[in-house]
């Protein structure tokens, strides 16, 4: 006998059989935003990327829950982002507006074989893999990295790298100071205050001094590991970050390697400009050479900060809108900037040079013309810096100052120029200028140039009259003053034309 299906079951039913359809993984193929280009390559039930223009592709895993796609991007380790996926399966629209894209299906492609994430793995448990790795265990961020999650590679070399540059700070048998720990006879709240003062003093002082340091090699057993790491993931952002080890490392043939594995299986178009000026050159002619001369001439690069660097008499670089001041160091050539650091070349061949500092990375200079011999370059006399006066501390910066701390005085002189009393800072730079600290030189540049002090070139003058070999002869040649002459009037023009503007919104407010 014929049974007809009741109302109720049938609406059952068709709940089922939605929730089924939307449940059913995305079809593999090429869905394409329209308003941005960008592309969504489903490649299997597991893994899909997203495509931009001019960036490298965007490795991601996805996970489908009724209409909801979530995407995890498995290159930076982010969050998800979460899709809502139309009833015929052919459209993924954002949910985020800030982001809103929205792809349709243009073509259907054959998927590629896929395993299920096997349990205990990252991509079994892809949001709390993503949500603890800070907190991860090296072995157990190194089991990640194997599966083929290349932001827990990154993340592993990223930990590599600080403990390279702060030894001291991943002891294991580091522990708090005997004062801060409570419950002990030598705790004291008092005690404990005053020496994590000190302790944080030092840490800055420790940050503002290796802000532009050179960058720490790896040790050389994880260099070791790093070129087959590259070629084992094929990933845009793991062959960046070890393209960028082995050139701190001194690896130039390798980063070279891993920055053409990066472009050509990547699909990392900022590695494939990295890798052009490289391509060119083979392994014995990337072998360095120490500089005992400074270059002479014009030299170019089509990579890089600074396009040109020109070398003139006495080691003055023409370059980047001003005058640099060049020296030989350990067989590197050395320039350098305003910013306290170094541009650091480093000689191969006759007529080439690589850049090896963080600016100039993976630069080939090589000469084209420009003066055939110059002036030897002139050394001056510099006096370091000694970071005696942490801030906060016991004393103040003036009191550290008048008992002769050249650090303190720095710091005094910092103190009121933050607060605009740039008249009352000059007396502490100029005092630590006078020393023989470059730092302190420079920081009169900016008394110069924000104080409206005109007479700051006539102090480094009356210095350099003394002594030719005085730090503040240096920076007195090399500083591009009409620049910053420059700067303050537009500094003033500004001011000038924001105290206009305030006095006609005064005039125009409705009288009360």
């Amino acid at each position: 006998m014929q049974r007809w299906l009741s109302p109720a079951t049938l609406f059952a039913m068709s709940l089922i059989f939605t929730v089924s359809a939307h449940a059913e993984p995305l079809a593999c193929g090429v869905y394409v935003d329209a308003d941005s280009g960008a592309r969504l390559e489903v490649i299997d039930i597991e893994r899909v990327r997203i495509v931009r223009d001019g960036m490298a592709p965007s490795a991601q895993i996805h996970r489908r829950d009724g209409k909801t796609l979530r995407l995890y991007d498995i290159d930076e380790g982010y969050p998800p982002d979460d899709y809502t996926v139309s009833a015929d399966g052919r459209t993924v629209t954002g949910v985020d507006a800030a982001f809103r894209k929205t792809f349709v299906l243009e073509g259907i492609t054959a998927c590629t074989s896929a395993r299920v994430a096997a349990p205990g793995t990252c991509a079994a448990d892809i949001d709390a893999c993503i949500a603890t790795v800070d907190l991860a265990a090296d072995a157990m961020l190194q089991r990640y990295c194997d599966e083929g999650m290349p932001f827990a590679c990154v993340k592993a070399i990223d930990r590599e790298r600080r403990r390279a540059e702060h030894p001291d700070a991943y002891r294991d048998e580091d522990a708090p100071p005997p004062e801060c720990r409570e419950g002990t006879p030598t705790f004291s709240a008092e005690a404990c205050e005053t020496v994590v003062a000190k302790l944080l003093g030092a840490a800055l002082a420790e940050a503002a001094t290796s802000m532009y340091a050179d960058d720490v090699p790896l040790p050389q057993a994880r260099l070791e590991d790093l070129p087959a790491l590259c070629a084992r993931h094929g990933s845009a952002k793991v062959c960046a970050k070890v393209a960028e080890e082995l050139w701190i490392g001194g690896r130039y043939a390798q980063s070279r390697d891993a920055l053409r594995i990066g472009c050509d299986r990547g699909g990392d178009p900022e590695a494939c400009k990295q890798v052009g000026p490289l391509a060119g050159l083979n392994d014995a002619q990337l072998k360095t050479v120490p500089s005992t001369t400074l270059p002479c001439g014009r030299y170019v690069a089509d990579a890089g900060l600074m396009s040109e660097l020109d070398f003139g008499d006495r080691g003055i670089v023409t370059g980047f809108g001003g005058d640099l001041r060049a020296r030989l160091e350990a067989g590197l050539v050395r320039i350098r900037h305003d910013k306290g650091g170094d541009f650091v070349l480093q000689r191969i061949g006759d007529d080439r040079l690589l850049g090896i500092d963080d600016w100039n990375r993976y630069a080939v200079y090589r000469r084209d013309g420009g003066a055939s011999a110059c002036a030897a370059p002139v050394v001056f006399e510099e006096t370091p810096l000694l970071e005696d006066c942490p801030q906060p501390g016991t004393e103040t910066a003036v009191a550290c100052c008048e008992r002769g701390s050249l650090h303190g005085c720095n710091i005094a002189g910092h103190e009121r120029a933050l607060s605009g009393a740039w008249a009352e800072a000059k007396p502490y730079y100029l005092k630590v200028c006078t020393a023989g600290v470059r730092i302190g030189c420079e920081n009169l540049t900016q008394v110069f140039a924000r104080g409206d002090d005109d007479t700051v070139p006539e102090d480094l003058d009356r210095l350099c009259a003394k002594d030719p070999r005085h730090v503040a002869c240096d920076v007195r040649e090399t500083t591009n003053w009409a620049m910053l002459a420059f700067s303050k009037a537009t500094d003033d023009l500004l001011r000038e034309v924001e105290h206009d503007l305030d006095g006609d919104a005064r005039k125009d407010a409705p009288q009360k």
